[in-house]
């Protein structure tokens, strides 16, 4: 009745059996998860400089439009960057200004900048099926394929301009 079973090799096989498929999803979880605060903090640095541009300008108008020619740029690096059309890209980034006084640009005004901004998770994760819909599918799972960074930027109008 003693019978000597050969079982080397079974932890190896074990392994890829059970915890391989645990370690899949949760390797582009963790994928998804860096790239999207990556493009979160690199939004707030994008609102930090739209802030920047908008509160230079001479006037309001001058000030929208500079900081729509940063958005705008920014859209443009990125898009040639990830290798992708700058139209898919070109509202990408949309802000919003808040103003204590009116008009906006003038000394010791206190102005807030929020920036609305797409995260392309697609582009970012590799190894994955789209399916029908607006989201990809990992097994059944879904995952989406956009998110909103919002980042906001508050600073105030010099007062020596």
């Amino acid at each position: 009745m003693n019978q000597s079973f050969d079982e080397r090799g079974s932890a190896t096989s074990e392994f890829i059996l059970i915890a391989l498929p645990l370690f899949i999803p949760a390797l582009l979880f963790f994928v998804s998860i860096s790239q999207v605060s990556r493009a979160e903090m690199e939004a707030s640095m994008l609102a930090r400089e739209a802030l920047k541009a908008f509160v230079s300008g001479d006037n309001d108008a001058e000030a929208h439009l500079r900081t729509r020619l940063l958005l705008s740029q920014y859209s443009e690096l990125t898009a040639s960057e990830r290798k992708t059309r700058s139209s898919q890209n070109s509202l990408s980034e949309r802000y919003s200004i808040s103003c204590s006084t009116y008009p906006c640009i003038q000394p010791g005004t206190q102005v807030e900048l929020t920036l609305f901004s797409l995260i392309d998770v697609e582009s970012e994760i590799s190894g994955i099926e789209q399916t029908p819909g607006n989201a990809w599918g990992v097994n059944g799972n879904q995952i989406e394929k956009r998110r909103v960074a919002i980042a906001s930027a508050r600073g105030y109008v010099d007062k020596w301009s």
